[in-house]
């Protein structure tokens, strides 16, 4: 039942779009009822036959929009429409950009004849050269990487022999002092003897 809630609202707001049915015989009938008196005499509006003498070109036109109306009762209207809506809004959230390219294209167009002269079109093809280049630029950093590695490498090195000379001869000290102070205790002994 929900789809037919949902067709039956799309139909009411079908009927607030376009306004009453006008017709001779019922002032202000909504579409509704529009499209429920219509299917009992479709069959025979069909064939050529109106039993009440209707005018059948509107019948035709009816018949010619029925895609249209059929789109209307479609359940997934709703999402089409909101769809264009998010279309919309996007559009108007890049037309800045699109004005922006659009003068971008606009200036191309004029200098279109200056860059399609003859000197433009005689320019030597650099493209091997700036692939060698690229390519040697690529093995130059490459190098340097390495040459970069092996600095640190190095003085780290340097840092760790630099820690162990400072450690060695901190204990050559510690070790001249103990003689030194052996050497004073000797000195006072043989001075007291």
């Amino acid at each position: 039942m929900e789809s037919l809630d949902i067709i039956a609202n799309r139909i009411e707001n079908l009927n607030q779009l376009l306004g009453p049915v006008p017709s001779a015989d019922a002032q202000g009938e909504n579409l509704t009822d529009a499209v429920l008196s219509a299917v009992s005499f479709l069959p025979s509006a069909s064939t050529g036959h109106l039993a009440d003498g209707s005018n059948r070109d509107k019948i035709l036109e009816t018949f010619q929009r029925k895609d249209e109306l059929e789109s209307y009762l479609d359940p997934s209207y709703l999402d089409e429409k909101q769809d264009i809506k998010a279309k919309e809004i996007y559009i108007n959230t890049i037309a800045n950009d699109l004005a922006g390219t659009f003068e971008t294209l606009q200036k191309i167009k004029t200098l279109e004849p200056t860059l399609g002269a003859e000197y433009f079109r005689n320019l030597p093809d650099v493209s091997d050269q700036l692939k060698t280049m690229t390519t040697a630029t690529a093995e130059q950093k490459q190098a340097n990487d390495l040459l970069e590695e092996s600095l640190v490498i190095a003085m780290q090195r340097y840092s760790e022999i630099q820690a162990g000379i400072k450690d060695s001869l901190k204990a050559m000290t510690d070790r001249l002092d103990k003689i030194e102070n052996r050497l004073l205790e000797r000195k006072k002994e043989d001075k007291d003897i």
